[in-house]
C-alpha cells in the first residue's frame, strides 16, 4: 500500500526520534544558532555530537527525501523569518588532537578555539586568523580568511561525505581552493574531519600575535553586535592590496553606514559588515543588503556578491 505525505512524515519522525532520542526536535528555533540571530525555526532538526550522527542523519534524510541543510556555527548564514521546512544537521562534534606538527579537528569544532588552543600549544601558521567566527567545516567550505591569509594555506586534508556514499579523505588541492570558496560549494560534500600542518614557535609570541590580530579586528569590527561579519565578498582587482578592492570603501562612498532598514543596520565601524540592533528581522537585513548592491551598481558598476549563505522559504 502507498503511504500517504503525512505517514511518511510519520515515520520519518519515529526513526529519527528512535535514532537521536532527545537531540531530534520539531519546529525548533534557529535565531539562536546564528550570529545575526534573526531568522525562524526548523520544521525538523537534529543535533549531531559524534561522526556517525553526521552520517546517519544526512542518509536517513536522503531515504526519506527530506531536504537538509549542515549547520555549523551559523557565522555566515541569514535563515528566512518562516524558517526552513526541511531537516537542519547541526554539527556539533569537538575532537582535537596534536601530533607534532599536525592537528586532527572535528568539522565542528569552533575555529576561534582551534586558533587559541594552536598558539597555547606554540604551533604557527593559523594566529592570522583568529577571531573568525564559525567551525572548522564551515571555514574549509567557504575557505575562510582576514589579511591576505586564508585556510587553504595550512589545510593538508580533510574527511568528507556525499549523502548515500562512504567517507573519504581528500587531498588540499582536491577542494579547488579560491577567495571564500571551495569545490564543496559545488560538490554539496559534508566535512566531517580536517587535518592542518603548521610550524612550530614561541607559545608566547603566537599568544601576542593572536592579541594583536583580535585588537586590530576590534577595531575595526562591531564585536558586540550581532553580524555575520563582512556581508559582500572584495571584487577581484589585480593592482589592490592582496588583489582585491575591498567593498567596504566603496560602500562607505554610497554612504551605507548612515543608512537602517527596521532593526538593521550597517555598522558604524566597518561598512561591510550589517548588523542586528536588536530588533531585526531577516526580512530587514535582506531588504538593506539590496539597497545597498543597487547604490554601489549605480554608482560604480560593479554587482556585489554575498558572503553569505540564505537559508528558508
Amino acid at each position: 500500500m502507498k503511504l500517504s505525505q503525512q505517514q511518511k512524515t510519520e515515520k520519518f519522525v519515529f526513526l529519527f526520534k528512535q535514532r537521536f532520542g532527545e537531540r531530534f526536535l520539531i519546529d525548533h528555533p534557529l535565531a539562536d544558532y546564528t550570529t545575526l540571530k534573526v531568522g525562524g525555526p526548523a520544521r525538523f532538526f537534529v543535533e549531531c555530537h559524534e561522526r556517525e550522527d553526521i552520517i546517519d542523519a544526512v542518509n536517513m534524510a536522503l531515504d526519506h527525501k527530506i531536504d537538509h541543510f549542515i549547520l555549523g556555527g551559523g557565522s555566515n548564514l541569514l535563515i528566512s523569518d518562516r524558517g526552513y521546512s526541511g531537516l537542519v544537521i547541526h554539527i556539533a562534534t569537538g575532537g582535537f588532537k596534536i601530533d607534532g606538527e599536525d592537528v586532527f579537528v572535528d568539522a565542528g569544532y569552533g575555529w576561534e578555539a582551534l586558533v587559541d588552543n594552536c598558539c597555547k600549544n606554540g604551533l604557527a601558521g593559523l594566529e592570522e586568523l583568529a577571531g573568525i567566527k564559525g567551525t572548522v567545516g564551515g571555514a574549509i567550505y567557504g575557505n575562510a580568511g582576514a589579511f591576505g591569509q586564508a585556510v587553504a594555506e595550512t589545510l593538508t586534508q580533510a574527511e568528507i561525505f556525499f549523502p548515500g556514499q562512504k567517507p573519504r579523505w581528500e587531498r588540499n588541492n582536491y577542494f579547488a581552493f579560491s577567495y571564500r570558496s571551495s569545490i564543496l560549494k559545488q560538490t554539496k560534500e559534508i566535512v566531517l574531519r580536517a587535518q592542518f600542518h603548521l610550524s612550530t614557535d614561541s607559545p608566547q609570541d603566537l599568544l601576542s600575535k593572536q592579541d594583536e590580530i583580535l585588537a586590530l579586528r576590534s577595531r575595526k569590527h562591531p564585536l558586540q553586535d550581532f553580524s555575520a561579519g563582512c556581508f559582500f565578498k572584495n571584487i577581484d582587482k589585480a593592482e589592490e592590496p592582496h588583489g582585491k578592492l575591498a567593498v567596504g570603501a566603496l560602500l562607505e562612498k554610497v554612504g551605507a553606514k548612515k543608512m537602517q532598514v527596521g532593526g538593521a543596520k550597517v555598522s558604524e565601524k566597518h561598512a561591510n559588515i550589517l548588523i542586528n540592533s536588536g530588533t531585526a528581522t531577516a526580512e530587514d537585513i535582506k531588504k538593506l543588503a539590496d539597497i545597498l548592491k543597487d547604490r554601489v551598481k549605480n554608482e560604480f558598476g560593479y554587482i556585489l556578491e554575498e558572503e553569505i549563505t540564505f537559508l528558508g522559504d
